[in-house]
């Protein structure tokens, strides 16, 4: 299953001049879905907030709930018992459990998993990180209830209502549990123009096991008439008291803790911070009594009570902002002075998991305005880490400042975030700037380096990809023109990654970007249109991407005329997309336009001509001109060897199509020699789960299939099935279509076996 090769050319990336490039093969259209990413990057669950128990992240890329010792969940028992009485008869309802941040929603949704779970019902959880991932998510969990991927297929392709799909079988299935975290902008979950409490998006109260939301948003006309409402309380006295005994045990009296847990409103992020500390080696109050001491002349002038109600947003802060202030001071006691600056830094990113990669001295240099060593950095951020200021994955080998610096993040909870960014443009406005700029140029700085740095930079590239959108919010800082570019750039790194759902999230603030600054009809605009058409079509979402395209090359025609290099762009992105969709006489006669336009204009040996003929000559293999085809992948194969060399993807592209090619004309032992021999020089070069690698990998197994080695042709299939789950997602048309050969090879295979 293989494709031509799309391109990302434009007015502000002039690959026909200096730095010829070009978005290669995707064969087929590879994408990524979201809820199996990295993002790495993108996937690594934050701290749960903390209800009376440690709550670990759920694993990156799955839809498994994080981890609770129910024992230690702390004065929900009513709460708790609602919901599991609700999980046994829904009865046309759903749960919310809302509350301000730092409540413990998380937890007791956790717990809810844990209980359902022991109780024999199928669990999933899908942490909220916008529009972009949530319907994949919600796909995956009906997928898992036994909706058929050919009902998802058939939606996909707009012969059904997705949600519709997902809901139908919800209906149909018993026992299940579905928790959708931290759903705090309920607005961008409905569908454009409806609410959620019209029940036609993917919040619904009809399925035969339990929908649980958390939320901050504690309104019932948000929910609708179907929800029943958990708002939660702070724990009272004995509970918190409990709640901090569990985690310092040798902190003092029960009276003491919840003498301390009165003090703090019982909020359950306090209560952990304040365990931390006292639990800290260092710690210069280490029991409740003295930490209460230190907590009673500032918080008072804080709240401004003596029983704070950390119900109320603006005391739920100021109560939380004083119990790490307490740990920031006992930092600076131990001679650790850029924990302040530093947590005010980490702030100042995306809510996403902050690659270690940013937090450089240079970062904080720019920051506090002095010259800052990477071992009192590391000093700092082990600090942070050990007073519960922030987060490592639960997945992650490497703890900050342990000098593994390349892969690992370090997460904020979102209240800790929330909160400091206001200390810092309250407090301390004056050295906002300094913080900003620290931000804009680490981000900045790590863009160019990940480009250098090629295959080694593509997780820390996953990671980054939600900070990006940062640059474009500070245009006093940079200029817009050098945020886009810096954008594109991380773009272009993630689609080599194959990582096509970030890439496409990039290309989308890009685009917005472009038509709010200069309308839809600037050259610029039409470049960010073609990027995000590409991110498109290597997510399998093919029909969309050749109506962009069309529209594209409508206006470039109209506005940069019929011969200009974008032009020429757009016509070989149209071609491309209508062979996806089969439609391979009208795309041979684009190729063939662009072929002849491109070869009188930029010469024989540019890069877009090479490319050009490999697409043209894909045509003809599709048109059945198998030796025409030939021809041409060979004279191909030779012109990108001298003029890119062995290792370039437009070389392993030609390579791969004309080992197709030979396998349609015919010759199945060698088209599989071939592919066998691209198939290991992608494994070498992009490793094993790379999508051109799988693609390759399924060509090679096709062409063992065509031998009759349908056994080896099905481990391997299996192999790149397994894979392209993993990387594109379980309904992309390259993991049905490999599903689909894995199915007739196993057959074939089976009937074999029963002649001998």
């Amino acid at each position: 299953m293989l494709g031509t090769v799309a391109e990302r050319a434009g007015a502000e990336a002039p690959e026909w001049a200096d730095r010829p490039w070009v978005v290669w093969t995707v064969f087929g259209a590879l994408g990524i879905l979201s809820a199996g990413l990295a993002a790495a990057s993108r996937r690594l669950d934050g701290p749960a907030e903390d209800g009376g128990g440690p709550v670990s992240g759920a694993r990156p890329g799955s839809l498994h709930p994080p981890h609770v010792v129910l024992e230690r969940v702390r004065g929900r028992d009513r709460e708790i018992a609602r919901l599991r009485a609700l999980l046994r008869r829904p009865d046309g309802r759903f749960a919310v459990v809302c509350a301000a941040g730092g409540m413990g929603k998380t937890t007791l949704a956790a717990a809810l998993a844990e209980y359902a779970r022991r109780d024999g019902y199928t669990v999933f959880w899908i942490r909220w990180r916008g529009p972009e991932t949530f319907s994949d998510d919600f796909v995956q969990a009906a997928v898992g209830c036994g909706l058929p991927r050919s009902a998802v297929s058939a939606a996909q392709s707009g012969n059904d209502n997705l949600p519709d799909a997902v809901w139908r079988q919800l209906s149909r299935t018993r026992k299940w549990l579905l928790v959708v975290d931290n759903a705090d902008e309920a607005e961008q979950i409905s569908p454009e123009g409806e609410r959620v409490a019209d029940y036609r998006g993917w919040i619904r109260p009809y399925g035969r096991g339990l929908l649980v939301v958390t939320s901050r948003d504690t309104a019932s006309a948000t929910w609708g008439q179907a929800a029943e409402l958990i708002r939660l309380e702070p724990l009272p006295a004995a509970a918190g008291g409990t709640v901090l005994l569990d985690s310092a045990p040798d902190g003092g009296t029960l009276v003491e803790a919840e003498a301390l847990s009165s003090r703090l409103g019982g909020l359950p992020l306090a209560l952990q911070a304040a365990g931390r500390y006292v639990t800290g080696s260092t710690s210069r109050h280490r029991d409740f009594a003295a930490y209460r001491s230190a907590l009673e002349e500032e918080l008072t002038a804080l709240v401004g009570a003596d029983n704070p109600h950390p119900t109320d947003p603006n005391v739920a802060r100021s109560t939380v902002r004083r119990t790490w202030e307490v740990s920031l001071d006992q930092l600076d006691r131990e001679g650790v002075p850029l924990a302040r600056p530093l947590l005010r830094q980490l702030a100042l990113f995306a809510e996403a998991p902050v690659p270690l990669a940013l937090i450089t001295p240079e970062l904080l240099t720019t920051a506090v305005g002095r010259p800052v060593g990477q071992a009192a950095l590391d000093q700092a951020l082990a600090g942070l880490e050990r007073y519960g200021l922030l987060g490592v994955p639960a997945d992650q080998p490497h703890a900050p400042g342990t000098g593994s610096r390349a892969r690992g993040s370090v997460t904020l909870h979102p209240v800790v975030r929330e909160i400091t960014v206001l200390t810092l443009t309250t407090d301390e406005p004056d050295r906002l700037h300094d913080f900003e700029q620290a931000t804009v140029n680490a981000l900045r700085g790590e863009v160019t380096a990940l480009r250098a740095v090629g295959v080694g930079g593509w997780t820390t590239a996953r990671l980054l990809a939600p900070h990006m959108p940062l640059l474009l919010n500070h245009p006093g800082l940079v200029p817009s023109e050098d945020a886009c570019t810096a954008l594109n750039t991380l773009a272009d790194v993630l689609g080599d990654a194959g990582s096509y759902a970030l890439q496409l999230s990039l290309r989308q603030t890009v685009l917005d970007h472009r038509v709010e600054l200069l309308g839809d009809q600037h050259p610029d605009t039409f470049t960010a249109r073609n990027h995000f058409a590409n991110s498109l079509h290597s997510l399998g979402r093919y029909e969309r991407s050749e109506g962009i395209h069309r529209q594209n090359l409508a206006d470039r025609i109209r506005v940069l005329g019929p011969e200009h290099p974008d032009t020429l762009t757009s016509r070989n992105n149209v071609g491309y997309v209508l062979q996806l969709r089969g439609q391979y006489a009208e795309a041979a006669s684009l190729h063939a336009m662009v072929l002849a336009d491109r070869t009188r204009l930029l010469g024989v040996d540019h890069l877009l001509t090479l490319t050009s003929r490999d697409n043209l000559a894909k045509s003809f293999d599709q048109l059945g001109d198998h030796t025409a085809a030939a021809t041409l992948h060979t004279q191909n194969i030779a012109e990108c060897t001298r003029v890119l060399g062995h290792d370039h993807p437009l070389t392993f592209t030609s390579r791969d199509n004309l080992a197709a090619t030979v396998n349609h004309q015919g010759d199945p032992t060698r088209a599989a020699e071939l592919h066998r021999a691209v198939f290991a020089d992608r494994t070498r070069v992009l490793g094993p789960n790379h999508p051109h690698t799988l693609t390759s990998g399924n060509n090679l197994a096709d062409a063992l299939h065509q031998l009759g080695e349908h056994a080896q042709a099905a481990d391997l299939l299996e192999q790149t099935l397994s894979g392209r789950v993993h990387v594109l997602g379980a309904d992309h048309p390259d993991a049905l279509y490999t599903r689909s050969q894995l199915a007739i090879c196993r057959s074939e295979a089976g009937r074999r076996q029963r002649r001998n």
